[in-house]
């Protein structure tokens, strides 16, 4: 049964709202991956709506948070969203694009022309209310978001250690040498369980995620409820599809400086470690000139 809060539309010869959002569904999954080749995200820092998840905020006013005409419009539009993006559509859209949501920019974009990555608080694997934004101060950022063991997978590809060997930079000696490689750059994970059950899991298994993760990482790695980034959000940053795994770069004032989604192939692993080094020699002459 669908709420009560979906509106027909009362213009002659016109299908009601419900039946559009059922002939979308009806569309075929994905078949090729989103092209990026300009900047994407958010025209301007945005601190995200705590009602979606978090609720560290000023909420002003709750009615009309939750009653106003914008607010069932923007609950109308997830609903489409999750008619059209059913399981089966969210997995064969991910089979058919090997996780390649859409192929990254084939360098990183102008600061001045970036755009922007959300801002927020949230709880780290340490149980602190961190806020985003301070930590991405003074360092380059390279940001990983998951919800499903798909999105993680396919998303660890992107951080094998350079010297061959089997490690990764997520964990153990071959954080050590990322730290090495890289000093002015740092990790941060975004684990987003779709559901509280799920979410239940992930922080009942907060134990054995430290033991894996460095301490110097665990004020980096956030847990947070899937709906803190509402559904226009994860479209502005072409995350909307739970099963793939997407990372970005940002610089310290949050701008998206490049970003990508799936699984690395050798040249796409190359371009991303290529772009991060060339932020960092920005990043360098900025503070260079304090």
């Amino acid at each position: 049964m669908f709420p009560s809060f979906i509106r027909y539309s009362s213009t002659p010869n016109k299908l009601p709202r419900i039946a559009e959002t059922l002939k979308q569904a009806a569309k075929p999954a994905l078949q090729h991956s989103l092209s990026v080749s300009k900047p994407f995200g958010l025209s301007e820092p945005t601190l995200l709506n705590p009602l979606n998840g978090n609720s560290s905020y000023d909420l002003g006013s709750i009615k009309d948070q939750l009653f106003s005409s914008d607010a069932k419009e923007r609950r109308q539009k997830e609903l489409d969203h999750d008619i059209a993006h059913s399981p089966f559509y969210e997995s064969k859209s991910f089979e058919n694009v090997g996780g390649k949501i859409f192929t990254p920019p084939i360098s990183f974009f102008k600061r001045d022309k970036s755009k922007y990555f959300p801002n927020f608080l949230g709880d780290t694997l340490i149980g602190k209310n961190e806020n985003f934004g301070k930590l991405l101060e003074g360092k380059v950022n390279i940001v990983r978001i998951y919800s499903t063991i798909s999105g993680d997978n396919v998303s660890r590809t992107y951080f094998q250690s350079q010297t061959g060997d089997k490690s990764n930079y997520l964990e153990g000696s071959g954080y050590e040498e990322f730290k090495k490689l890289h000093p002015n750059t740092q990790i941060i994970d975004l684990n987003m369980p779709q559901t509280a059950v799920k979410r239940f899991f992930v922080n009942i298994s907060k134990g054995s995620l430290k033991k894996m993760i460095p301490q110097e990482r665990h004020d980096d790695y956030f847990i947070l409820p899937y709906k803190l980034f509402p559904l226009q959000v994860r479209q502005e940053l072409n995350c909307d599809n739970v099963c793939s795994g997407y990372i970005y770069l940002l610089d310290q004032e949050g701008r998206i400086r490049w970003a990508t989604s799936g699984s690395a192939n050798e040249a796409e692993y190359s371009l991303m470690w290529k772009c991060v080094s060339g932020l960092e020699r920005e990043l360098k002459a900025l503070q260079d000139k304090k």
